[in-house]
């Protein structure tokens, strides 16, 4: 489990959430759900850092924790003086206090049992890839886009054509040799993505990107890596093996088992040792899962086509072999709808709601509150009152 505080930053006066699987956060607009998204986002990204190098170095100086995020996201006018971040999970913790300029974080009981995630932010503005005809040559100084626009650039060559999207009868291709993004309609017609419908330039990005993060992502594991990259993944495999194998590095080790990995051989004395450094080593090289934390799927599209959307996304984020995660913002009751049709067992709903000084808070909706939205039809939109009045009494 993830849990995750925030205190006094951008719109958000507090929240205090436990996640799950699956999890929707609802409110009205700038009450703080993309705060929310981002510094789950951003502290699920900090956790897998400091787990593929075993060090919180990185964070530990000033405010460089606080900074990293501000940049990252262009969000510089959401830190306040008191500004408090918090993350726990089994593998680890730690918090940010700004008024102390200091980054805390400790080891938790499973560290070494850590599984590697792809961890994604698929942000409003994907339809940018539609829009903009050379997306390629796009500046932008939003990391976060630029970080989309990559994942966009290699799941499309992935991906490379998806026939009859969501039973809509339209279907996508990619050539490679051109970049050309393709709409081929139910009567045959063929148009390029920045001439389609906005609900197919809204959805394509995210089908295609999605379909990579359920299936290609594992396909791609020993993908070219940076000097920097080879450095870091060497050191973790040292750290690794000497836990399992004593004090003994590779080079100084003996035996007669050999686990190669990155270029090096690594020596154990019995298949056991061998077959645990073999197996810890995989759970933090390659991805395991991914952590995808989506902003409004259900933008431009009709109704229906939004149901079958959350359809697809629930089956990849209750997939039993990739324990994938989904964190969505939306402003769609058919979205909600659909969710709690489905039944979840590791389902959380969250409500951001006004709170003193014109600041907004975050609820956990309770299992009466679902049970109510889904039993007697109440709509958690218009209803919202209903379901915040404890809250904000």
């Amino acid at each position: 489990m993830k849990h995750l505080k925030i205190e006094n930053f951008g719109p958000l006066k507090s929240a205090d959430l436990d996640f799950g699987r699956i999890n929707l956060i609802i409110g009205l607009q700038g009450s703080g759900k993309s705060c929310v998204m981002m510094t789950a986002c951003y502290c699920d990204w900090v956790e897998k850092r400091i787990s593929l190098r075993q060090s919180a170095i990185d964070f530990e100086v000033g405010s460089n924790f606080i900074d990293i995020m501000l940049s990252y996201y262009r969000a510089k006018g959401y830190l306040h003086k008191d500004t408090y971040i918090e993350y726990k999970t089994e593998f680890m913790c730690f918090s940010y206090d700004h008024k102390k300029r200091s980054f805390s974080h400790q080891w938790e009981s499973l560290r070494w049992e850590y599984r590697r995630p792809k961890v994604s932010y698929v942000p409003a503005e994907r339809n940018m890839v539609s829009l903009v005809s050379n997306w390629n040559r796009l500046e932008t100084n939003y990391d976060s886009i630029l970080d989309f626009k990559a994942d966009w650039d290699t799941a499309r060559r992935y991906v490379k054509n998806i026939k009859d999207i969501l039973s809509t009868g339209i279907s996508y291709e990619y050539d490679e040799s051109t970049g050309m993004d393709t709409v081929i309609t139910s009567n045959g017609n063929r148009l390029g993505l920045t001439s389609s419908s906005s609900g197919m330039q809204s959805l394509i990005p995210q089908i295609v990107h999605l379909s990579y993060l359920s299936d290609g992502i594992y396909d791609e594991e020993e993908q070219s890596k940076t000097f920097a990259e080879k450095k870091f993944a060497l050191n973790l495999l040292d750290i690794l093996y000497e836990r399992i194998n004593g004090t003994a590095t590779a080079e100084n080790a003996s035996g007669q088992l050999v686990v190669h990995i990155e270029g090096r051989d690594f020596l154990f004395k019995d298949n056991k040792l061998a077959e645990q450094f073999r197996k810890q080593a995989g759970n933090f090289r390659q991805t395991d899962h991914t952590d995808v934390f989506l902003e409004e799927p259900e933008s431009n599209l009709f109704p229906p086509t939004q149901f079958q959307l959350m359809d697809w996304i629930t089956e990849m984020a209750t997939d039993k072999v990739h324990k994938n995660t989904f964190v969505i913002a939306t402003h769609s009751p058919y979205v909600l709808s659909h969710l709690l049709q489905e039944d979840l067992k590791d389902f959380k709903l969250f409500f951001t709601h006004p709170d003193d000084g014109g600041y907004f808070s975050v609820k956990t909706a309770t299992e009466a509150d679902i049970q109510d939205i889904y039993d007697n039809g109440s709509d958690a939109f218009f209803n919202f009152e209903s379901f915040v009045a404890d809250e904000t009494v």
